[in-house]
């Protein structure tokens, strides 16, 4: 048993009460192969073309049944139409697949009337988005089941471990959690969800809280609709016709309104895009219903998502509003043997919606998704009364035998190891173990090996200490440092920090924030260094959008190559710096999350602006030399409907100083160029490609990064039974620097150049050239592009560089 619960931890239907009177019936509609419910199927009266259409769930009502209605029609895309007699016989309706699905409508679509619809709703967008509204507040609650579907091998088993785990699965789920929340919006781009209840079966504290939108968007009204961290083009959108086929598969008359069903489908030239149906309501224009999946062939992996939406009428006013989210996500894992499906479905329900502005109410900008206080011990007394619908006896099986065996098993003990994940740490005891420190690359120590350890809150809550080493073993030399942090609040975004470090940097590289840091091919082009004995004292602040640094450090700088800084005809090979920096970053509606006590960036669609201000003393070169260096950058990337994925990295630096200053204060340009002895480049984005890290120096840049990924694929190919495929989509690329320096001559025994004339390059890329599938779960995808550096004079060889790039795909 414990096998089989390891195994499936680790791969993450409403019942309805039917009534039956003389004024009012209703029935359920299902799958008659799977037995699921059917989404909004639509129910045709006998008389005046009128009718319904059932809900999330697949129930639907028959409200006048006295009133000359004989019989109901129930149709669906991709089902039998199936005629049923009034009064009903029975509660449940059954309906059979077809067998061509989409394909079975042959008969020419109106594409004039489908037009008409789909532009008359996009232009209505705006007044039916819920992101467009002044103000909104609703609660949400939301559950996640997740099973397994069984090999016919374990089915057919007579053993008594098959028959164990057929027992388990059919009377549990594998995992469940429930969240309840409440939802505030407000323009421009406020958002606030405050988790009120958090539940996990296996786990005693939810030490990360779970949300539909974490799945699936809230709503249906943007340009694209991201899946699993991929867009795809709405097919309620500019340019629909370019990406989706059309047909009206149905029309239903409610009172005074009308329903048009839309089914759509991929133009047979697009790859990779939604296919589902869309319901559009006359009152409005707006979307009532909508279902759309998404099928990777190659994973063996199926999303679907459902959305119900309603009219709501509160404090005065009537908007659309979403009322039902849901998403399905069925995964088969093949070996050569058997084959094993898993299942995870999410649902929700939005109700108690406002549209009247609180004044009293405050956003917290540095938390989007709050935790309230005990969300995770709540009483099944309060779970009672915040669910929609009681649990059924499957549910409630699921979190006590689930929460025994997590008990039993010590699941939180294993979740707390994994606190640290995103920060590159794995806590041990009371220690976390910084795993980036463990192995590093560079061509200067060729490899570093080390340890980072510091404590935790085990130890104590408000204060951590800790420290590092790591020995290089081409220079056969030892870097280490020490450090202690005091934490002003539970999040740890107030910290005060002291520390001493004796670490080598390579001479001018520019630091502006973190964020911009991260990126390995920096670090493993490492080649010129400085050893920098840094004695630092800082605290850093997050304040709504901002995050602020405040940094002062003492350095002791030597450089580890051939150089020398002439000031007053003197050469000097070490000197000392005292500095005093600020650092900010602004990220506006910027969403947070928290992760095991800890608040993570999910990310701005606005840009997000850098910046760094550096006033220092430069000594130890006859007289002191004081100086003021500032550094900006602001990044942004957005896909925009019917162009494809923009992305800008532009950044820029002045030094302010009477005299010159050495290598390591002046701006390096980021070169990512490093086949000195021949061979192919890595790409990486930010950097130039066909430029050598020490190529140029400045003390006043410019630095341009731009980048355009097209939406479409060239082509798509495939090969049955193979890990292989391949589906390239073209990315254009242009890059710049420019920058000045005076009195060069100052730095000695370094060749460098300075682009006061502009350093332009400009590449192509073709992205997902092969793609390998990886345990089913991802793809390892392969790209290459070529860069070519424009000068006077063509040379494709000195000028033109050959680049590849990986990246990884869930």
């Amino acid at each position: 048993m414990f096998r089989i619960f390891s195994l499936l931890f680790l791969v993450f239907t409403f019942s309805f009460p039917f009534t039956y009177g003389q004024q009012v019936m209703s029935a359920k509609v299902y799958d008659a192969e799977s037995k699921q419910p059917v989404p909004f199927a639509t129910v045709r009266f006998s008389i005046a073309d009128r009718g319904t259409i059932a809900d999330l769930d697949g129930v639907f009502v028959v409200n006048e049944p006295d009133a000359g209605i004989k019989w109901v029609e129930i149709s669906c895309l991709g089902y039998q139409p199936l005629k049923v007699t009034i009064p009903f016989t029975s509660n449940k309706v059954y309906l059979q697949r077809t067998a061509n699905g989409l394909t079975e409508v042959v008969i020419k679509p109106p594409f004039d009337k489908i037009r008409r619809i789909l532009n008359a709703a996009i232009a209505n967008k705006s007044s039916n988005n819920p992101d467009k509204y002044d103000w909104y507040r609703c609660k949400v609650y939301y559950k996640m089941l997740a099973d397994i579907s069984l090999p016919d091998s374990v089915l057919n088993d007579t053993g008594k471990d098959a028959k164990e785990m057929r027992d388990i699965l059919a009377t549990q789920h594998l995992l469940m959690s429930e969240t309840y929340s409440i939802r505030t919006w407000k323009q421009p781009q406020q958002l606030q969800e405050e988790v009120i209840g958090s539940r996990f079966s296996g786990l005693k504290k939810s030490l990360f809280t779970g949300l539909i939108t974490d799945v699936l968007p809230f709503h249906a009204y943007s340009d694209y609709i991201q899946l699993n961290g991929k867009d795809y083009h709405n097919p309620l959108s500019k340019g629909y016709d370019q990406y989706y086929k059309f047909d009206i598969v149905d029309e239903i008359s409610q009172g005074n309104d009308t329903t048009w069903v839309l089914s759509f489908k991929p133009r047979a030239k697009v790859l990779n895009e939604l296919k589902g149906t869309l319901y559009i309501n006359s009152d409005g224009y707006a979307i009532s219903h909508f279902i759309g999946s998404a099928a990777d062939t190659i994973l063996k992996r199926v999303v679907r998502i459902e959305q119900q939406y309603e009219q709501v009428m509160a404090d005065g006013a009537k908007h659309w509003f979403p009322s039902r989210l849901n998403y399905i996500i069925e995964w088969t894992q093949k070996t050569k043997k058997s084959s094993m499906t898993y299942h995870l479905k999410g649902n929700s329900r939005i109700d108690s919606v406002r549209f009247k502005e609180d004044d009293n109410f405050r956003f917290d900008k540095r938390h989007t998704v709050k935790m309230m206080d005990d969300a995770d011990q709540l009483q099944d007394t309060v779970w009672k009364a915040m669910r929609p619908e009681v649990l059924d006896s499957k549910e409630a099986r699921t979190y006590q035998m689930v929460d025994s065996f997590g008990d039993a098993k010590h699941f939180d003990r294993f979740m707390s190891y994994l606190s640290r994940l995103p920060e590159g740490k794995v806590s041990i005891g009371k220690f976390d173990v910084n795993l980036l420190r463990i192995f590093q690359s560079n061509y200067y120590e060729d490899y570093r090996l080390g340890l980072g350890l510091q404590t935790n809150e085990k130890v104590i809550k408000w204060l951590s200490v800790g420290g590092w080493a790591g020995y290089g073993t081409r220079d056969a030399h030892w870097k280490y440092g020490v450090f202690t942090e005091l934490y002003a609040d539970k999040a740890q975004e107030f910290v005060f920090k002291a520390s001493y470090t004796d670490e080598i940097n390579d001479p001018g590289r520019v630091h502006i924030h973190p964020d911009l840091d991260q990126n390995y091919l920096n670090a493993y082009l490492l080649n010129r260094v400085d050893q920098i004995k840094t004695y630092s004292l800082g605290i850093k602040k997050k304040l709504g959008y901002w995050s602020l640094e405040l940094t002062g450090r003492q350095q002791d700088i030597v450089p580890k190559y051939a150089y020398a800084f002439e000031h007053n005809g003197v050469d000097y090979t070490a000197f000392k710096a005292n500095e005093l920096s600020l650092s900010f970053r602004y990220a506006f509606a910027e969403r947070t999350a928290p992760f095991f006590g800890r608040y993570y960036t999910l990310g701005s669609k606005y840009p997000i602006v850098y910046g760094k201000i550096t006033a220092g003393n430069l000594q130890g070169v006859g007289t002191d030399i004081p100086y003021t260096q500032i550094a900006a950058a602001i990044s942004w990337q957005k896909h925009l409907n019917r162009i494809g994925n923009e992305r800008f990295l532009v950044s820029a630096g002045k030094l302010f100083s009477n005299d010159q200053l050495p290598l390591g204060k002046l701006f390096a340009g980021n070169g990512y160029r490093y086949d000195q002895n021949g061979g192919l480049s890595v790409y990486s984005f930010g950097g130039m490609l066909t430029m050598y890290p020490y190529d140029y120096y400045t003390d006043q840049f410019v630095n341009v990064i731009w980048r355009h990924d097209f939406d479409s694929k060239l082509y798509k190919f495939t090969v049955p039974g193979s890990s292989f495929s391949s589906a390239p989509y073209i990315a254009l690329q242009y890059n710049m620097l420019y920058g000045t320096l005076q009195h060069r001559e100052t730095q000695k025994f370094v060749a460098f150049g300075v682009p006061d004339n502009a350093y332009h390059e400009a590449g192509i890329l073709l992205n997902n050239l092969v793609k390998l599938k990886y345990l089913n779960l991802y793809y390892f995808s392969f790209n290459a592009g070529y860069f070519y550096h424009f000068t006077p004079v063509t040379d494709l060889n000195k000028n033109g560089k050959i680049v590849l790039g990986f990246d990884v795909q869930f």
